[in-house]
């Protein structure tokens, strides 16, 4: 029987690095590095997917807290309080928009779906999602187990696929 050692391990934490920064900025591929560490045969797919998983769950967080808490942090620059102008049209629809979003979110009953669906599937991207559901109600523990399952699910979704359409381009 194969067993994990050393070489999956350093896969898992190399995955739970490269997780994090993909999570928080949103042009590096998570996905690419999923089907290039399978292709490559780096590990086997349950340590990447898991590693993946587990680091984008915490960039995910991390904007989830950076939204809820941003205000209070010490490096955050606060604006100086401006005159208010009358909105024009766009303003006015963008902030209906946003409105809108947060309260589908932030409602009890479709927020954790909305989230597992942006997990899962990636629409509509969780990069926004998370940080929709920072400005919502929505309790942190329950938003991070629902992008941990959604995440590592899509992972081991792209994982396995790789791992069958590899062989077919050889």
């Amino acid at each position: 029987m194969g067993g994990y050692g050393w070489p999956e391990l350093l896969a898992l934490i190399t995955s739970v690095g490269f997780g994090i920064v993909a999570a928080i900025f949103p042009v590096i591929n998570a996905e690419a590095y999923v089907v290039v560490s399978q292709v490559s045969a780096a590990a086997g797919p349950v340590p990447i997917a898991v590693g993946i998983g587990v680091g984008q769950t915490i960039g995910k967080v991390l904007l989830f807290v950076g939204v809820r808490r941003g205000k209070g942090f010490p490096f955050v620059r606060h604006r100086k309080a401006r005159p208010d102008r009358p909105a024009g049209r766009f303003r006015t629809w963008f902030r209906a928009v946003i409105t809108w979003l947060l309260n589908l979110v932030g409602h009890p009953r479709w927020g954790l779906p909305i989230v597992f669906v942006a997990a899962l599937a990636g629409i509509p991207p969780l990069f926004a999602v998370a940080l929709l559901a920072g400005a919502t109600p929505m309790k942190l523990g329950r938003f991070a187990i629902v992008v941990l399952v959604g995440r590592i699910g899509r992972f081991v979704l792209v994982a396995l696929g790789s791992n069958e359409i590899y062989p077919w381009l050889i």
